[in-house]
């Protein structure tokens, strides 16, 4: 073989594998912003459904003109604003378009702080759910015996229930809440960690 030939193999060669580095670029490029558009749409269905449920509770609020369940009800309406305005930060947060060259610390910032999300959500929703348990007693109490809160609250069966629906309800509750968030997020984050994964991987 002539040093001429050596050298357009050589060259053929090289051209070969960048093209093959930058088919692999771009596809863990496209296929890691992948599950990061199905996170905002995730974000997108969380605050839709959680603004639904304020004006459930909004409506409560104004039906039942009691200072008790009001004030029951009204702390869990700004927790659930609160979950709403916080999975709308995260929402605009996400940006699915970036380039390649800044894709992987992109996914990274977004999966820690989805992640991160989800543990303050799950921590206060263990402390707002006994106000919760107590509103929706409260409710039913007032609408099954038609007697004023003070009334029936002042039993003391009435009071031993109550602190039995809490004792139950609200672990119920939590397994739920954390149930909802891995079918949600979960696939998408785990497919998240694994895009990250491989993109270290390469560096």
């Amino acid at each position: 073989m002539s040093i001429e030939t050596d050298w357009k193999q050589l060259n053929e060669k090289e051209d070969e594998d960048l093209t093959a580095l930058l088919r692999a670029t771009t596809l863990n490029s496209l296929s890691s912003k992948s599950p990061l558009q199905k996170i905002k749409r995730s974000l997108l269905i969380n605050i839709i459904f959680g603004g639904l449920i304020c004006l459930i509770y909004v409506f409560v609020m104004l039906y039942f003109k009691i200072w008790q369940i009001q004030l029951a009800i009204g702390i869990v309406l700004l927790f659930s604003l609160w979950a709403v305005y916080s999975a709308y930060i995260q929402y605009i947060k996400i940006d699915d378009t970036v380039a390649s060259n800044t894709i992987l610390a992109e996914l990274k910032k977004n999966y820690y702080s989805i992640e991160k999300w989800i543990r303050i959500q799950l921590r206060a929703a263990v402390c707002i759910y006994p106000v919760s348990v107590l509103g929706g007693f409260m409710v039913g109490g007032v609408l099954g015996s038609g007697k004023p809160v003070n009334d029936f609250l002042n039993r003391s069966v009435v009071q031993i229930a109550l602190i039995i629906c809490i004792l139950i309800m609200v672990p119920i509750a939590y397994y739920l809440a954390k149930r909802l968030f891995q079918v949600s997020f979960g696939k998408h984050l785990k497919l998240l960690k694994q895009n990250i994964d491989d993109l270290e991987k390469e560096m």
